[in-house]
């Protein structure tokens, strides 16, 4: 596959998936997951999402900014596991300030128009993870990167 269809394959699934998992590290180490809402911008180089400072996936990200958010496009469905495309976005994450956020918020509300509420709560974040690399698998085995911006996407070792 090359770099421009898997890139495509890449923004085709983050745009019409409507969630995924974020993992995130607490103190002791462990990974700690939380589904989240999410919505794709500057190309992929950014996902961003919403969450109340007053979950441990805030805290724990603040504290250890290294995340991954895992999407996938399956549909329950076991004779169609060999059709399945999981992708696992990795980078570091931050709270946005106010001032900082106009064009996601405004993406972010086109995608999900009934969480406007909820965003704009005084107790939420609008987070925005700087992804580094798309590690993209299916075929259930076969997994290949994607590090946005580049030219470098391409098949690694089946993991």
């Amino acid at each position: 596959m090359s770099d421009g269809d898997l890139s495509s394959r890449v923004k085709r699934i983050l745009s019409e998936q409507l969630y995924g998992v974020l993992t995130t590290v607490n103190d002791a180490g462990e990974p700690h997951s939380s589904i989240v809402a999410f919505v794709s911008a500057d190309d992929t180089r950014t996902l961003v999402f919403v969450t109340p400072r007053n979950t441990r996936k805030y805290r724990y990200a603040l504290d250890r900014p290294r995340v991954a958010l895992f999407i996938d496009d399956r549909r329950d469905r076991s004779e169609e596991l060999m059709q399945v495309t999981g992708i696992e976005a990795r980078g570091a994450v931050e709270p946005l300030s106010p001032e900082s956020c106009g064009l996601y918020r405004e993406l972010y509300l086109a995608k999900y128009p009934a969480m406007r509420e909820f965003m704009d709560a005084p107790g939420s974040a609008i987070m925005r993870i700087a992804v580094e690399r798309y590690d993209v698998v299916d075929r259930f085995q076969h997994v290949m990167v994607l590090r946005p911006g580049e030219n470098t996407g391409g098949e690694v070792d089946d993991e």
